[in-house]
């Protein structure tokens, strides 16, 4: 039964009804015993008699009332009167947010200052594992003063029960009010993705709700409307906000702050309000309230998961600010624009490098020739000079970068071959093979080069400078949860190496820094929740974590890091499987690459034979490796987000559904050919290897092969008997080898030399295989016979060919020819029905804009349809934060700065 006005509950009179909520009714009363006016909020009928949620709210109660914050509204208590029970709340006068939303958007500037107030309470909340689960306008108020109280937090979790799964009626607001058609929509348009799929929600969601909050605030509308629920539900599982709606006065931190607070992809949304909080507290005016102890900002930020991760997109908004903030006296900092013939090449690792007296930095650019991107290349720009300069010799598929100890000789890695080259230019000088791609290299000052590939059963290596066999300096240690070990710095020049240790579990935060004794052999561990140190002659390590660099103290002598490490600069270009990409001089010179720093957004669009486009409707996402179903209807692709897995669009309904999960770095999808299941290669279980499951998604995977080689599929033949991969050995690179699918499962070469072959592929009829190898010195399309591969072989393409592609008819043979830094021509070949093999020249279709992979022996990026009339392509996209060209910022006399933040004692 409802109370009734005058009506006492102990020492508590009721004076009004305040109004009807998802919950219950809430009342306002009279604390006669204290003298204070105190909310009083009813409890629905059927709890009365469930001792269990009696308990459980009880429980929860005494929880939230430890909540001692000023923008929480407090719990008095849980009371009992005439066999009725209610709630005793803190009663906070004025208008809910969602009244003060009917009149519009709210200035930037005021809104600012309620988000952090908001955020605030969502933080001290947080820390003390209290998840609010129902945040929206109706539960903030905001009194007369502009402060901001965040109502029921907490409830859901004790109205609902500890755990959400199930359905959409575990949400209090929609399981208590059935009837009340606003409420329902209200609390769907706050709901997380997962709350949505009644999945278990953590503290995410409440960052997910406060991202709409923010943008209602902003923009005066709903991130997510619709009709009624489902169509709510259904735009929050699927639509994006319209961004544009933000206003354009708004900072483009906190324009990036709602942008990943609204990552649907829990792995990929921000992780912790703090990061929110830290950002939106350099725009606004606002004193804000202290609160209790918590975790120190380096370590709430090592939150972050940062391959693929977008949080680079955050940071780089940030980082425009602290670019240019106030600095100490000395300080100078530069942006310095790249040139449009010679941009920097975006989202590789570490391509940047300066000399030792600060004066010149060597980078990775993109060679434009005729307004087409030809290749990569190095350039050197010097401070006191407007334009970069090209080095000469240095012309070919460059990753990475780094300088010898007295910035004569630059070292670099040009596919899978390490070079060198003067910085003065001249011929490039081979130093050794290191087989699948870098992942960083040094140079000490002995005259050895330490460096690292992206193979995931190899560590580092040593070689010397003039050159040599490298010799194998760490393995990763798989049974203690290492993944690999990454981006290697010489520490003070020798005769110890900095290097990352990357972790199977994935994410910045499990990633450690340790340091390796060339002398013996030795390892430790210096410091956890980092990436790519540098030690600077300052005393300090300053490293890479979540688009921040960090710095803290370091005693040489004991190899122990001396303190705790403090954010010095935002907005810094690094995920966890590139480096942080920034250098130091000896001198005090900082360089960094501004931005996230992960591989740009990409979408799939159809081409036809004249190259016009048709987009596809899918949500930008870093795509790769496309293989469409037998059928046509559906596209298996892996998305390198947080971890890599495998993803299947289908055309009808037009729905993105995960088909892996595993944490596996699942990749390189191939459907059988009756369309009955996916074959790909996982590293779920160390190296990586093929596994095969039901395209329906039901079932196990199945492990196919076992191997210490790294494998990866790419075909399967016609009759559906064997499957054609590649596979990496020590010796000879990458080979091409055939499975049989029968009960032995039994493994033999196909193509094996000393030279690398991959992308194979088979002809519909299964007679022909086509593949690609560098024997000639650049990659060259050939085509032998199939499954007896004999002394046969034919040549296709002339002048660098890649990714072959048979047409499903089997009388054409596609390749991209020319091959550039992410551009080519899209070439056909017709093939004869004789007996032996005959094919046409090549003929151009249409010049290749489209995305090739990040090393040209990796995967194919496009496939053919059915009919043969259009191809799916990957189309390169931009982030929100690289819209403009790549840019350098340069900070001289950074070290007076580092040492007034950080002090070395």
């Amino acid at each position: 039964m409802p109370l009734h006005i005058g009506q006492q509950l102990g020492s508590y009179e009721i004076t009004a009804l305040l109004g009807k909520g998802g919950m219950g009714e809430v009342y306002r009363a009279r604390d006669t015993r204290l003298d204070r006016d105190v909310a009083i909020k009813t409890l629905p009928e059927e709890y009365e008699e469930d001792a269990e949620r009696l308990a459980r709210l009880e429980r929860e109660a005494k929880l939230l009332a430890w909540l001692n914050h000023p923008n929480i509204a407090a719990i008095y208590g849980l009371e009992r009167h005439e066999g009725k029970h209610v709630l005793v709340l803190e009663l906070v006068e004025g208008e809910t947010l969602a009244q003060r939303l009917n009149s519009g958007a709210i200035p930037v500037e005021e809104s600012l200052g309620l988000a952090l107030q908001i955020a605030q309470a969502l933080e001290a909340a947080h820390e003390k594992g209290v998840i609010h689960r129902d945040l929206k306008p109706a539960n903030i108020k905001v009194t007369d003063k502009g402060e901001v109280k965040v109502l029921d937090f907490g409830l859901a979790k004790a109205f609902a029960g500890d755990e959400s799964h199930g359905d959409l009626s575990n949400s209090p607001t929609l399981s208590m009010a059935a009837t009340q058609q606003g409420i329902i929509l209200g609390t769907a348009s706050y709901m997380s993705p997962e709350q949505a799929r009644g999945k278990k929600v953590d503290k995410r969601s409440d960052v997910w709700a406060f991202g709409c909050v923010l943008f209602e605030m902003l923009t005066g509308r709903r991130a997510f409307e619709g009709e009624d629920v489902s169509d709510t539900l259904a735009n929050v599982l699927k639509s994006t906000p319209d961004w544009n709606a933000l206003p354009a006065g708004a900072p483009a931190s906190v324009r990036a702050v709602v942008t990943m607070c609204l990552q649907k992809e829990r792995q990929q949304r921000m992780a912790d309000i703090s990061v929110a909080l830290f950002l939106l507290r350099e725009h606004s005016h606002v004193a804000l309230a202290d609160v209790s102890p918590r975790a120190p900002l380096w370590r709430r930020l090592a939150l972050y998961s940062v391959p693929a991760l977008l949080v680079g997109a955050i940071m780089s908004a940030a980082g425009v600010w602290f670019a240019t903030r106030p600095a100490p006296a000395g300080t100078v900092r530069l942006m310095l624009a790249t040139s449009t013939t010679a941009p920097l090449a975006a989202g590789l690792p570490r391509p940047i490098a300066i000399t030792g007296d600060g004066t010149r930095i060597v980078y990775v650019g993109v060679a434009v020739v005729a307004g087409r991107p030809v290749s990569t290349a190095l350039f050197l720009r010097s401070l006191d000079q407007l334009d970069p300069v090209p080095i000469a010799g240095a012309n070919a598929q460059i990753n990475e970068v780094f300088l010898s100890p007295d910035g004569q000789w630059i070292g670099f890695f040009d596919g899978s071959n390490l070079k060198r080259v003067s910085i003065r230019g001249g011929s490039a000088l081979p130093i050794a093979t290191i087989g699948m791609g870098p992942r960083g290299g040094t140079w000490g000052e002995d005259g050895t080069i330490v460096f690292a590939t992206g193979d995931l059963d190899t560590g580092l290596f040593r070689v010397p400078a003039p050159g040599g066999e490298p010799a194998v300096l760490t393995t990763p240690n798989k049974a203690a949860g290492e993944s690999d070990h990454l981006w290697p710095r010489f520490l003070a020049g020798g005769p110890a190496v900095l290097f990352t240790i990357t972790s199977t579990a994935g994410g910045v935060e499990n990633a450690q820094i340790a340091v390796l004794d060339l002398q013996t052999g030795k390892q430790k561990i210096v410091l956890r929740g980092g990436i790519d140190a540098h030690y600077l002659p300052t005393g300090h390590l300053v490293y890479g974590a979540a688009g921040t660099l960090f710095a803290v103290p370091f005693d040489l002598h004991r190899l122990e890091t001396v303190g705790t490490p403090v954010p010095i600069i935002t907005g810094v270009s690094n995920r966890l499987e590139g480096s942080a990409n920034f250098d130091v001089s000896s001198n005090g010179t900082l360089v960094y690459v501004p931005g996230g720093g992960e591989e740009p957004l990409r979408t799939l669009a159809w081409v036809d034979r004249r190259g016009s486009e048709e987009p596809i409707g899918v949500e930008p996402r870093t795509y790769e490796y496309p293989r469409l179903s037998p059928d046509g209807t559906q596209v298996a692709v892996d998305i390198r987000d947080r971890q890599l897995d495998i993803w299947i669009w289908n055309f009808s309904p037009g729905t993105l559904t995960r088909f892996t999960a595993d944490g596996g770095l699942d990749t390189y999808p191939l459907w059988t050919r009756d369309g009955l299941r996916l074959i790909f290669s996982s590293a779920r279980t160390g190296t990586r290897s093929l596994f095969w499951q039901a395209a329906n998604g039901t079932g196990m995977a199945e492990r196919l092969t076992k191997s210490s080689n790294q494998q990866d599929p790419y075909d399967v033949s016609p009759d559906g008997t064997r499957i054609v991969f590649k596979e990496r050995f020590p010796k000879t690179g990458w080979d091409l080898m055939v499975l049989t699918l029968d009960k032995q499962r039994e493994v033999k070469p196909l193509v094996r030399t000393n030279f690398n072959e991959t992308l194979a592929a088979l002809s519909s009829d299964g007679r022909w295989l086509a593949y690609q190898s560098d024997e000639s010195g650049r990659y060259e399309i050939y085509v032998r016979p199939f499954p007896d591969v004999d002394s046969n072989r034919w040549t296709i393409s002339n002048g660098g060919g890649i990714m072959p592609l048979w047409s499903r008819s089997g009388d054409e043979l596609f390749f991209v020819g020319q091959p550039g830094f992410q551009s080519g021509v899209l070439t056909r070949v017709e093939i004869g029905r004789a007996a032996s093999f005959v094919h046409s020249q090549p003929q151009k279709l249409f010049d290749w804009n489209y995305m090739t992979s990040t090393a040209i022996n990796l995967g194919r990026t496009y496939d053919i349809s059915p009919d043969g009339r259009r191809f799916l392509v990957i189309k390169q996209g931009t982030r929100p934060d690289q819209t403009a060209p790549p840019s350098l910022i340069v900070v001289q006399n950074w070290f007076t700065e580092l040492q007034q933040r950080v002090p070395v004692k």
